[in-house]
């Protein structure tokens, strides 16, 4: 029994090592991180935001960078309103935190979903502009010009 119950720890230990290794769906969505990715971001390098759906935003920082925050989730409103807010003790804006859609009404100002930030991706201007504008129009479609009655021919029935 000591021998059996040994061989089932080892047995669930290499196991447990082996599952991170395993390709999973969640691990799929995990951002890539590298150079031009960031987990935190300084407040006070801010000069403004643009919301460009209700899960993109554009961090537009001093030096000219600009930063794309893929929320972690759909926010409902924010494209709506137009308008969030944010806490911070740390000076930082990080991707552990969240931002809340700032709703007016009767009385002013007040906060409404809180949604989960991703990792700031350093993007160009360019690119900025681009998710700006949204995708392109795709050109009419032009239909195929019809084969003529030599071209297709008849196709005749053999026997054999």
């Amino acid at each position: 029994m000591h021998k059996q119950t040994r061989r089932i720890l080892i047995a669930s230990l290499l196991i447990g090592l082996a599952i991170p290794a395993l390709p999973s769906s969640a691990q799929d969505e995990e951002p890539v991180r590298d150079d031009s990715t960031t987990s935190c971001i300084s407040v006070r390098s801010i000069r403004s935001t643009d919301i460009i759906d209700d899960r993109n935003v554009l961090f537009y920082m001093r030096g000219d960078v600009v930063y794309h925050n893929i929320l972690s989730r759909r926010c409902p409103g924010l494209a709506r309103e137009d308008r969030f807010s944010y806490k911070t003790s740390v000076g930082r804006l990080c991707d552990i935190d969240s931002i809340n859609v700032l709703y007016r009404d009767a009385r002013g100002m007040r906060p409404g979903a809180a949604c989960g930030l991703g990792q700031f991706i350093k993007i160009t201007r360019e690119d900025a502009k681009a998710l700006k504008e949204g995708p392109k129009e795709a050109p009419p479609p032009k239909p195929l010009p019809m084969p003529t009655p030599e071209e297709v021919g008849t196709e005749k029935e053999t026997e054999g």
